[in-house]
C-alpha cells in the first residue's frame, strides 16, 4: 500500500469551494458513474472506488454492494471506506450515521473534504486518468435514496389497501345480491307451496262430496308421492300430474 503523502487539515471548511455540479462532474469522471445528486454519495460506492485508485488494493471492491439501495447497504459501504482509512493511520472519522441518511448538506461537506484529500494524494490530470485506466471501475448507476424508498413503499401499501377494499366491497355486494335472490327464491317458494295447499283443500272437499273421487286420489298421490332419495317430485310425478289435469277437464266439459 502507497504510503500517505502530506495531505490537507482534515476538516471540510478546508474543502476547495466547488458547486454541487462541479463536484458532481468530477465524481462521475472518475468512477465513469451517472449520479445526479449529492444525497447519491451515501451509498460510499463512488469512495471506494476512488480510495482504491489512489492506494490500490486498500479496499476489496468485491465486498462493495454496487447496487447499493438501503440504509444497511450504505452502512457496509461506508465501513469498508472507514477501515481503508484506518488501515493508513488517517485520523479521519467518516460520519456515518449522518451520511448514510441521504441528507444533501452532510455528503457535500464530506465530499468537498474528500475532494482535497484525492487531490493531496493523486495530484495532476494525467495520474487520474492513469489510475482510473488502470483500475478500470464498472460504469454504476443513480443509487436509490432511503425516502424514494419509502415513498415508494408507502404507494405500494396504499395500492394494496384500496385493492383489499376493493375486494372487501365486491365480497359484501356479492353476499347482498345472492341475499336477494334467496329472498326471491323463497318468496316463490312459498307462493308455490300457498296454491298447492289450495288444490289440496279443494281435492280433499271434493272427495267429501264423493265428486271426481278417482280423479282426486290420483292428483293427491302425484301431490304427495316424492324422491326416495332427495324427496324431490320425478318427473314421473310431473306427466301423472298432467294426465290427471286432463282428465279433470274431460270430466268438467
Amino acid at each position: 500500500m502507497s504510503d500517505l503523502k502530506q495531505t490537507v487539515c482534515l476538516t471540510s471548511s478546508n474543502a476547495e469551494n466547488m458547486s454541487r455540479h462541479q463536484m458532481l462532474d468530477w465524481v462521475n469522471t472518475m468512477v465513469n458513474g451517472h449520479f445526479k445528486k449529492i444525497e447519491e454519495m451515501a451509498s460510499g460506492v463512488a469512495y471506494c472506488q476512488m480510495m482504491d485508485m489512489i492506494f490500490p488494493n486498500c479496499i476489496n471492491l468485491k465486498r462493495v454492494k454496487m447496487s447499493a439501495k438501503l440504509e444497511h447497504e450504505f452502512f457496509h459501504n461506508m465501513k469498508l471506506f472507514q477501515g481503508a482509512l484506518t488501515r493508513l493511520k488517517l485520523d479521519k472519522t467518516v460520519p456515518l450515521d449522518r451520511l448514510i441518511k441521504g441528507r444533501f448538506q452532510d455528503n457535500f461537506e464530506f465530499l468537498q473534504w474528500f475532494k482535497k484529500f484525492f487531490d493531496s494524494q493523486a495530484p495532476g490530470l494525467e495520474n487520474i486518468k492513469s489510475a482510473a485506466n488502470a483500475v478500470q471501475p464498472k460504469p454504476i448507476k443513480p443509487r436509490g435514496f432511503i425516502k424514494e424508498n419509502q415513498e415508494q413503499q408507502q404507494q405500494q401499501e396504499q395500492q394494496q389497501q384500496e385493492q383489499q377494499q376493493q375486494a372487501s366491497e365486491d365480497f359484501l355486494a356479492t353476499i347482498s345480491e345472492l341475499n336477494s335472490k334467496i329472498a326471491t327464491t323463497m318468496k316463490a317458494r312459498d307462493e308455490v307451496y300457498e296454491k298447492l295447499h289450495k288444490v289440496e283443500i279443494l281435492l280433499t272437499d271434493m272427495i267429501n262430496k264423493n265428486e271426481h273421487v278417482e280423479f282426486c286420489n290420483r292428483v293427491c298421490e302425484v301431490l304427495y308421492k316424492t324422491d326416495q332419495n332427495d324427496n324431490v317430485s320425478t318427473p314421473a310425478g310431473e306427466e301423472s300430474m298432467d294426465s290427471a289435469i286432463d282428465d279433470l277437464n274431460e270430466g268438467m266439459y
